[in-house]
């Protein structure tokens, strides 16, 4: 297995995995509630890949998981109350963690999201924010496993027409770096 940033080559292999995702869970009790022609949005997955901000993970030349991350929650979560108040260029927004449905419970999940704080965290990030589906409890559990708490819930509108929302959760969790501490919390 190898974790790596997105190159732009990877674009539609990337979203031929939120495509087939999105496919597979769709009306299942941890629905993500992605779908091929709404959510993740083309253009904004293209933005990730662009400005660095997506990590995939390959098995056998084989693209099987991707992260994004940027420093953008959007206005949908303008009240939270975050467990720190920094500057948005020292937050680490996870956006859209994806794993091909036969690659699930090998813990490839931990491992990118491992990779993702860590590169965050070197990169002087102080915190980590992400929202899940409040529906989907493995991935609720794995955050919170990896130091994530829980600080609001809230309705998120996933649809491009402004008529779907969807019950979400937002979590975050605190970065530590070598500098700040003899060993990282990754």
């Amino acid at each position: 297995m190898r974790i790596r940033q997105a190159t732009t080559s990877d674009f539609a292999d990337i979203m031929e995995l939120y495509g087939q995702t999105s496919d597979a869970m769709t009306g299942t009790q941890y629905d993500c509630c992605w779908r091929r022609e709404g959510h993740p949005m083309p253009e904004f997955v293209r933005g990730l890949v662009n400005n660095g901000g997506m990590l995939v993970a390959e098995d056998k030349g084989t693209l099987v998981a991707a992260v994004g991350t940027d420093h953008d929650l959007g206005h949908d979560y303008e009240d939270v109350t975050w467990l720190v108040d920094v500057p948005d260029q020292l937050v680490c927004v996870v956006h859209l963690l994806v794993i091909r449905m036969d690659m699930r419970g090998k813990g490839l999940s931990r491992a990118l999201l491992r990779d993702c704080l860590g590169r965050a965290a070197e990169q002087g990030m102080r915190t980590a924010r992400l929202d899940a589906t409040a529906n989907n409890a493995p991935a609720i559990a794995l955050y919170q496993s990896e130091g994530f708490t829980l600080v609001g819930k809230g309705d998120l509108d996933v649809n491009p027409d402004g008529d779907t929302l969807v019950p979400f959760v937002v979590m975050e969790r605190l970065l530590t770096t070598n500098r700040d501490t003899a060993q990282s919390v990754l």
